[in-house]
């Protein structure tokens, strides 16, 4: 049977978290400390979730005929991914995709291009998609869709983050980390201009570090791939 988008809510348990913002971290030298307003989740606090997410996935496939399929979305994904899949007690082989959205300057136009395409077959097979941030929502739709053309018997996906806010209707996860409000989030993978992938921790982006650049909505946010960058509270 073909898979389908994922229902309006996810299938599986997840945290709505009340995150606590803590100036309790460190960067890196190359960069200064006011580039990240706040810390939303110290490696700590990614670590054991990534541990119950691996217990949820785990229960969700008690019997399966061949290995899992988990397809992760590069670049963002990958150190999610990493993390996530050495605490799966289930067998499963890897995959790789990455799509781009592109538009005029740093505004997505809602088209999506796919750049890195699966190796393998996946007709008949699970498979479990993994992301960092759920946002809009329309490179997941394309995603899907893709995937779906391929008849595998079951789609499931995994995210990290999800701005419930932004997200188009229809789209869903089934496993999510944590529900976050529209700040514009780096670090663990996520970056901004390539910039703050490798940082353990995620944070919220100093909004005078994007200030003046991408292309502006009228409420003032911003616009960046398929990410909603919040207005600026600077003049």
């Amino acid at each position: 049977a073909r898979a389908a988008l994922a229902s309006c809510r996810p299938l599986y348990a997840y945290h709505r978290r009340t995150h606590t913002m803590s100036q309790d971290f460190e960067v890196p030298k190359f960069m200064e400390k006011r580039e990240i307003e706040t810390m939303l989740f110290s490696a700590a606090d990614i670590k054991q979730r990534c541990v119950e997410l691996g217990a949820m996935i785990d229960a969700a496939y008690p019997k399966l005929d061949k290995p899992l399929i988990i397809i992760c979305t590069l670049k963002g994904a990958a150190v999610f991914f990493a993390d996530l899949v050495r605490e799966l007690h289930i067998d499963h082989v890897w995959e790789f995709m990455s799509f781009s959205s592109y538009g005029t300057g740093t505004t997505s136009s809602g088209a999506v291009q796919m750049v890195l395409d699966l190796k393998m077959d996946i007709g008949g097979r699970d498979v479990l998609v993994v992301e960092d941030i759920l946002d809009t929502g329309n490179t997941l739709k394309y995603m899907i869709k893709q995937l779906n053309a391929r008849e595998p018997r079951s789609v499931k996906t995994v995210v990290l983050l999800h701005k419930t806010e932004m997200t188009i209707p229809g789209i869903q996860a089934e496993f999510i980390g944590y529900e976050i409000e529209n700040k514009f989030v780096v670090g663990y993978g996520l970056d901004y201009a390539q910039k703050y992938r490798g940082l353990p921790f995620i944070g919220v982006l100093a909004p005078w570090v994007y200030k003046g650049g991408g292309d502006q909505k009228a409420d003032g946010s911003m616009l960046a791939g398929d990410v909603t960058m919040p207005k600026s509270p600077l003049p």
